[in-house]
């Protein structure tokens, strides 16, 4: 189913401690927490979700928004364009993927706030750390996807499933793109089982918001990029703010 260049200044936060309400917490530096890894149970994760989500759901559907805003916005220039050759649809294509691909992005950053006990404003959302490893990150879980795909369906739904944090560590903890991607592949393989059933029950719930003629994707999105999120802090073992 996310401000550029050097992290943010400010020093580095006391192991377990949350930044005071209303302040955004400073990141790239979480292997400073002091909880080991947890155990990740599937329903509490995407249960913690839905409440983050109804405590302060404007912002997050603001977000939402800026999707159908790069949907409406690729349809427009499409069709005053009408590209007929190669080059301009593939760079209308990039483009379109690369905006998709920070607002991706922005929902991790947003979840990470809401993770650490903070509601974010719209704003907080778009703080990245580094928006170009942002998308390279993105841009090659994407190749290995579609090239796995390509191969077989099996291999690329794996590659997908192995990517599936690694803008989690470019965001929260300034990984660059191959380590992030590393870091991701081994926090999935490490906890298979539990991952795999969490990657199905985002995807049941990501169908079930297309089948609501797509306004359910408005509280499906930000419950999966949540309960994804919460599996990535508490398999890290990074702050998870209680309910």
């Amino acid at each position: 189913m996310p401000s550029y260049g050097a992290p943010p200044q400010g020093g580095m936060q006391q192991p377990g401690m949350l930044p005071p309400q209303g302040t955004p917490p400073t990141y790239g530096y979480q292997q400073a927490a002091a909880s080991a890894p947890g155990t990740l149970d599937v329903g509490q994760a995407l249960s913690y979700g839905w409440e983050r989500f109804r405590s302060n759901p404007g912002p997050w559907m603001g977000v939402i928004a800026c999707g159908l805003v790069i949907y409406l916005g690729f349809v427009l220039v499409v069709q005053l364009t009408d590209p007929t050759t190669l080059l301009p649809v593939l760079l209308i294509f990039l483009a379109v993927l690369a905006a998709v691909w920070l607002l991706q992005a922005a929902m991790v950053r947003g979840a990470l706030y809401e993770t650490d006990g903070y509601k974010p404003h719209f704003g907080s959302y778009f703080r990245f750390v580094n928006a170009g490893n942002v998308l390279i990150t993105a841009l090659l879980a994407f190749l290995l996807t579609v090239i796995g795909a390509a191969l077989c369906l099996v291999p690329g739904l794996i590659a997908g499933i192995l990517c599936m944090f690694s803008l989690h560590f470019v965001v929260d903890q300034n990984e660059g793109p191959f380590e992030a991607i590393k870091s991701s592949a081994t926090l999935v393989v490490t906890n298979i089982w539990p991952v795999l059933l969490l990657a199905l029950s985002v995807l049941f719930v990501t169908f079930v918001g297309v089948l609501l003629c797509g306004l359910g994707l408005l509280v499906a999105g930000p419950v999966a990029v949540m309960a994804v999120t919460y599996a990535y802090r508490t398999l890290t073992g990074g702050t998870v703010s209680p309910l």
